[in-house]
């Protein structure tokens, strides 16, 4: 698996270890990230001095490569460009000969821009490969010959994997019409297991993600604040991995919380969470809210559902495809004020869920043995 982002250390991209665990009785997994050095073309001739690999192993089964090379930014040689990442590619073979790492298939887990990668490992070793897009698709920010590098990556590609439907419109919107499957996405289950709610004299609230505006967490807070003036039952807020896609947003999450003047809702914020951490907040949990603009799926949500815990959604994409009556509720996107109607009448049990049932139902439909199912079939037609 080549994984456009990855550090297993701080939990960024633990689903790929988690997708890779889950297959490792089949099959045997490399987990690779690349991650440039930017040098400048005066320090060209230091270029072979500056590859490092760094490995490491998860439990026992999967291997985890952090490949350093030397990228220069914003050259315009794109020959000489091609010529360096070619070179790059030649020594991480020359890696896996050393190990005896045979590789049978490339799985890239983005195609910006793991797919480059596999493309480019594919035109030297003949490896086949695939592709899973996670991400939102857009073109902004692309050159013209990446769009068109990207296009025959797609045509080369032994199956092109999405993990939602809505992902084959945004593909189609911008152009590219292939036979896209879509393969959904699955969550540890034996990790992220059902546990009866107990009984608090709070309700508790729960959101997942990083503070960024495709994420939204201002409707939810705009939501909050509106109960805030009410008289309800006490409400314990919490937000974890504010930071979770890197930066340091600590002040500015703490000014945001603090314009609003919350007087009775307890707000309980967290940078970076482990597994562990997300796990127990959400069995704790009572509903977790999340109010992004764009999402392609939703693993947070799909966590929170396994532990038994219903969902409110913003309608932005993947969220359909798991969410319905029995487990969530889904609202347009930006209205806090629906979102401030539909907690309160939770609140006052004005709407119920079977948290039992929701987990039961959502590993029948996204547990492990039916991603390794699936995925098995594909790994071994593509094969």
């Amino acid at each position: 698996m080549i994984c456009s982002w990855l550090d297993h250390k701080s939990g960024i991209g633990s689903f790929f270890i988690d997708q890779a665990n889950q297959l490792s009785d089949n099959f045997n997994f490399t987990l690779i990230n690349f991650k440039p050095i930017a040098i400048q073309f005066k320090n060209l001739k230091l270029f072979p001095r500056l590859f490092k690999i760094e490995n490491f192993f998860y439990n026992d089964k999967i291997t985890i490569l952090y490949f350093y090379y030397p990228e220069i930014r914003m050259f315009k040689r794109f020959f000489l460009k091609s010529a360096l990442e070619k070179y790059s590619l030649l020594i991480l073979i020359k890696y896996f000969k050393r190990n005896t790492i045979k590789i049978d298939l490339i799985h890239a887990q983005s195609l910006f821009y793991a797919s480059f990668w596999s493309y480019k490992l594919y035109k030297i070793t003949k490896t086949p490969y695939l592709i899973t897009e996670h991400n939102q698709f857009t073109l902004k920010n692309i050159n013209k010959k990446n769009v068109k590098l990207l296009d025959i990556i797609l045509k080369k590609s032994k199956k092109n994997l999405v993990v939602s439907n809505d992902l084959i419109r945004q593909f189609a919107s911008n152009g590219f019409f292939y036979d896209f499957l879509n393969v959904g996405n699955s969550f540890d289950t034996n990790f992220f297991d059902f546990k009866s709610k107990s009984s608090t004299d709070y309700f508790n609230i729960i959101t997942i993600g990083a503070y960024t505006p495709v994420k939204d967490q201002i409707t939810l807070l705009k939501a909050l604040k509106i109960i805030d003036s009410i008289d309800s039952k006490p409400i314990n807020f919490k937000w974890l991995g504010y930071d979770s896609w890197g930066g340091d947003f600590e002040v500015e999450v703490k000014d945001l919380i603090t314009s609003f003047n919350f007087k009775n809702i307890k707000i309980e914020v967290l940078k970076k969470a482990s597994k562990d951490e997300i796990k127990i907040a959400l069995q704790q949990s009572n509903l977790f809210v999340t109010t992004s603009l764009c999402e392609t799926f939703g693993i947070s949500a799909l966590e929170s559902l396994s532990v038994g815990t219903p969902v409110i959604a913003t309608q932005s994409g993947g969220v359909n495809e798991f969410l319905n009556e029995t487990n969530g509720l889904i609202i347009p996107i930006k209205d806090f004020e629906k979102l401030a109607e539909l907690i309160l009448k939770m609140l006052n049990n004005e709407i119920q869920f079977n948290s039992e049932q929701i987990a039961k139902e959502i590993v029948e439909k996204f547990g492990n043995e039916v991603f390794v199912k699936k995925m098995k079939t594909i790994y071994d037609s593509a094969i």
